[in-house]
């Protein structure tokens, strides 16, 4: 079987119906050198400024999520993370399972027990430390 020819007169540039590129159209993630900082920049306007490249991707898709409403990181309940902190040995910090201890399957957020196993966790980790 033989293909026709390919067609001389292709279109060029966007493709129809796009009537804005990928950056007008999702933003970017940059990387300010004086500031060592990354940011996410929507057209001429300047989001906010990120220790880590991952902490500007999670807020640049909550912002595509929500049509660029800059109000939603505000509203949104999001914890940031402090990359360079020192830990006090003195204060209790909040921890999060994603998987049982016992038998490593995934456990639902705030559970008690486990599903597969069924433990209680909280009894497990205290009588195993």
């Amino acid at each position: 079987m033989e293909l026709p020819p390919f067609p001389e007169k292709r279109p060029k540039g966007r493709i129809k119906g796009m009537k804005v590129n990928k950056k007008e159209r999702e933003g970017e993630i940059l990387f300010d050198h004086k500031l060592r900082k990354f940011y996410i920049q929507k057209g001429k306007d300047i989001i906010d400024y990120y220790d880590t490249m991952t902490e500007a991707f999670y807020y640049k898709k909550i912002l595509m999520d929500n049509n660029w409403d800059e109000t939603i990181l505000k509203t949104n309940v999001c914890e940031k993370i402090e990359v360079n902190i020192v830990i006090d040995p003195t204060k209790e910090y909040e921890v999060k399972l994603n998987f049982c201890p016992r038998c490593k399957s995934r456990l639902e957020i705030n559970a008690t027990e486990c599903p597969s196993c069924g433990i209680n966790i909280e009894e497990y980790l205290s009588n195993n430390n």
